[in-house]
């Protein structure tokens, strides 16, 4: 089993779904995050990051923060490109510059959703602007050898729409199911690329479960692009030691 993990770890994007969450299990599994504001830390400003992650008394730095919008950024490539790429490049620069371990959260979306389901070794092929800055802020993570790429996915507590794709897979889930699984990935330390999400499942399924109401609906009434299955073929996270 893993061992007891009490090592402060730094955070940007603490104010999301997935930062949240992580911080509010945290207290349970012995993690203290420091998770500063973007007012406090503007992951654009290089020598704001630079200066947390200098003075960060721990060794691990997870980036959460990012634009996640699908259909905004389609049409604002800029915030795409600041946030998610020069932000990540950041705090990569002073993750690399203090000899930190960099946790990036990435998502399932690198992939065009053609060949699904996808293990780790399978290429990227991002479609969308969303996800082709975050597959660029991936790639740029993953030069630098100490550093560890989760691809995941989730909706808050509950289904956020009136309705739910039936004909789109995903290995996405409910945010405090996956975010225990990403603090274990994070604990373990280990680098590399790692999937973590749930069985494979239609958009529509996954929406019924909490939202028993929930109308059907298809990916081909949308103007904006929906892959058609970017589920996973493993799981993993961690390996028991």
């Amino acid at each position: 089993m893993l061992n007891s993990f009490f090592e402060p770890i730094l955070m940007t994007g603490g104010s999301g779904k997935l930062g949240t969450e992580l911080i509010r299990i945290s207290t349970k599994s012995g993690v203290v995050f420091r998770a500063p504001s973007s007012k406090e830390t503007n992951i654009l400003k290089y020598q704001d990051i630079l200066r947390d992650v200098k003075n960060h008394s721990g060794n691990t730095v997870v980036h959460c923060a990012a634009a996640t919008d699908v259909v905004d950024l389609e049409k604002n490539i800029i915030k795409a490109c600041e946030v998610n790429v020069i932000g990540t490049f950041n705090v990569l620069k002073a993750c690399v510059e203090a000899d930190k371990h960099l946790v990036f959260i990435s998502t399932d979306y690198v992939f065009d959703g053609e060949l699904g389901p996808y293990s780790t070794s399978d290429p990227i092929n991002p479609l969308s602007v969303y996800a082709k800055s975050k597959a660029s802020a991936e790639l740029i993570t993953r030069t630098y050898k100490n550093s560890t790429v989760i691809r995941t996915s989730f909706f808050g507590y509950d289904f956020p729409h009136p309705s739910a794709f039936v004909d789109q897979w995903s290995s996405k889930d409910y945010v405090d199911i996956i975010a225990p699984k990403v603090l274990e990935c994070i604990k373990s330390k280990q680098t590399g690329v790692f999937h973590i999400g749930s069985r494979r499942r239609t958009i529509y399924e996954i929406a019924k479960e909490r939202s028993p109401d929930v109308r059907q609906a298809s990916r081909t009434t949308v103007k904006h692009t929906v892959p058609r299955d970017t589920s996973f073929r493993t799981v993993e996270f961690f390996k028991e030691e």
